[in-house]
């Protein structure tokens, strides 16, 4: 059996900084201590600052002077800018890539898809956001255009910390399941798409799954409102209130 390749230093940095902004183990608008990054990942401080100015130039970070890193926080105007891109950019690679994909690329797609069928099996979701993100990524590689891929691959740094809390957190409206089902269907069906070259039926299953992505953003953000009914039943009466089947319809009693 052949060997994996051996990851660098500069890599193995990178790899595991970008993790921890990924999961939110470094937090949106907080400082990056070097220090305790070069203590906790065993590695150097040069191959830890050659990871921040690359995490830095894919818009992950942010330097301030005489300050030092910080980690980029996540804005709703970002959210909103974010998901414009990708629908421009997204279905732009599917048109480019229904035409330029060749055969290894499909292979590569089908094994990802099912590495992330098997990951999402174990509750992993660290590794379903990577996985799901190389799906894309590939795709932009099939597209065979470096600018396109250059933008699309900036688009996907910035979706991956949207990703890992929309896939880690349970919401009563879209459990995770279904969620997961219809994202590895969509992902069947785009491989599908791909090899028939249908460039049409390629970007609007690009779209929906798009749509898909946000649909499952916007339940992670909507407050839990369900049972709020219950919750305040046995303090109305103290309160003076009467609570009516609408949680939120309080009228004085």
């Amino acid at each position: 059996m052949s060997k994996l390749p051996k990851l660098s230093l500069n890599e193995k940095a990178y790899q595991k900084i970008n993790e921890r902004i990924i999961t939110l183990e470094l937090r949106p608008g907080s400082q990056v201590d070097e220090g305790s990054l070069e203590e906790l990942l065993s590695i150097g401080r040069t191959p830890i600052r050659e990871a921040l100015f690359r995490l830095t130039a894919d818009g992950l970070l942010e330097t301030v002077p005489k300050r030092g890193f910080f980690v980029k926080p996540i804005t709703i105007d970002d959210v909103k800018s974010l998901f414009e891109a990708m629908m421009f950019s997204e279905r732009a690679c599917a048109f480019l890539s229904a035409r330029r994909v060749r055969k290894d690329h499909i292979e590569i797609l089908r094994q990802v898809n099912k590495n992330l069928q098997e990951t999402m099996i174990k509750q992993d979701y660290l590794q379903v956001t990577l996985l799901n993100s190389d799906f894309h990524r590939i795709m932009h590689e099939a597209t065979d255009n470096r600018f396109l891929r250059s933008s699309l691959n900036h688009l996907q740094n910035q979706a991956q910390r949207l990703a890992y809390l929309a896939y880690s957190k349970e919401t009563a409206s879209n459990d995770l399941k279904s969620h997961f089902r219809k994202v590895t269907k969509d992902h069947e069906t785009i491989i599908s798409l791909l090899k028939k070259r249908d460039e049409h039926g390629l970007m609007l299953k690009v779209t929906e799954h798009i749509q898909l992505f946000y649909s499952r953003i916007i339940n992670y953000m909507s407050p839990p409102i369900e049972g709020l009914d219950i919750i305040l039943e046995g303090d109305s009466a103290k309160l003076g209130y009467e609570v009516r089947a609408d949680p939120l319809a309080l009228t004085k009693g």
